[in-house]
């Protein structure tokens, strides 16, 4: 009897979870509609569960409280690891492993300890009109020497400027992350400043792109999911990458993780675990890339 009843109290010991908190990359095209496709997902498979919307900014927000499952920048993942906020996840808690870039993986693995599943990898690319001749032949930014004023940059802020004189250097040396002990950010820049549009040098990167769908430019460099963003040129327009220099060019990603809070236990962790995959599943980001027909 006394056992029966120890074993039944621990049954109903453990909190029934009804809800999860989230908080996704607040810097894409459109939240809302990954946001809608998460949960379209979930309820498919969770349907007892109801996941409630957050946000979070991983860069200036502090502490996520009240938020079971968050993303972040691979940069801000040293920051967040040491302020203890966010928990690791041992490798068999990924559904599709076999699917996740090696590189990203190692990008949010720590002392042989995984902090998140990455979601979204991103990189800079040229996007541009593919009736450009040159443009359509250039495998490499050196190719343009002879250019000027043809693309929509946004040259003139300093983390994109150190973003972009990283790419040539990399491209240059053949090295994915070169140090820049020595460099000059201005040599580094001088082609890109020369190909970039004096009157829109300072736009930042969403009005990049809004400045070449209105007709200015050749073409613009900027991520992928920029194009989301593309209304009038999107049907003559194409995206490839480039080298920065007269070099191989040397793919440079920058990478988002679904990621579990710290304090975050038992059952709740579990059904976080869940959440965290069905943000990275390939189907949602699939679906995700094409809203009403469209890139």
């Amino acid at each position: 009897m006394f056992f029966c009843c120890v074993f039944c109290g621990a049954g109903f010991g453990e909190e029934r979870v009804e809800t999860l908190t989230y908080a996704v990359y607040p810097y894409l095209p459109d939240t809302g509609y990954y946001q809608e496709l998460i949960e379209r997902r979930w309820a498919e498979l969770e349907p007892d569960i109801r996941l409630v919307r957050a946000e979070w900014n991983c860069y200036h927000d502090g502490k996520p409280e009240g938020i079971d499952v968050v993303m972040y920048d691979a940069v801000m993942r040293d920051q967040l690891i040491a302020d203890g906020w966010i928990r690791p996840i041992s490798p068999e808690a990924v559904w599709e492993s076999g699917d996740i870039f090696p590189s990203a993986i190692e990008g949010f693995t720590v002392g042989g300890e995984r902090y998140g599943i990455p979601v979204f990898i991103c990189g800079n690319f040229l996007i541009y009109d593919r009736n450009d001749e040159a443009l359509s032949a250039a495998e490499h930014l050196t190719d343009l020497e002879g250019e000027a004023e043809i693309l929509v940059v946004y040259s003139r802020d300093k983390s994109n400027r150190l973003q972009y004189a990283l790419e040539v250097v990399a491209d240059a040396r053949g090295e994915g992350y070169p140090s820049m002990d020595g460099v000059s950010i201005d040599d580094c820049m001088a082609l890109i400043n020369r190909l970039a549009i004096d009157a829109h040098e300072h736009d930042k990167d969403e009005r990049v792109a809004l400045a070449y769908d209105s007709g200015t430019g050749r073409g613009y460099i900027g991520f992928s999911e920029s194009m989301h963003l593309l209304e009038n040129r999107m049907d003559t327009t194409w995206i490839k990458a480039v080298s920065f220099s007269n070099g191989k060019n040397i793919p440079r990603v920058y990478m988002d993780a679904a990621a579990v809070t710290a304090g975050t236990e038992g059952q709740r962790y579990q059904k976080c675990l869940e959440l965290m995959n069905v943000m990275a599943e390939a189907d949602v980001l699939t679906a995700l890339s094409v809203q009403d027909g469209r890139p």
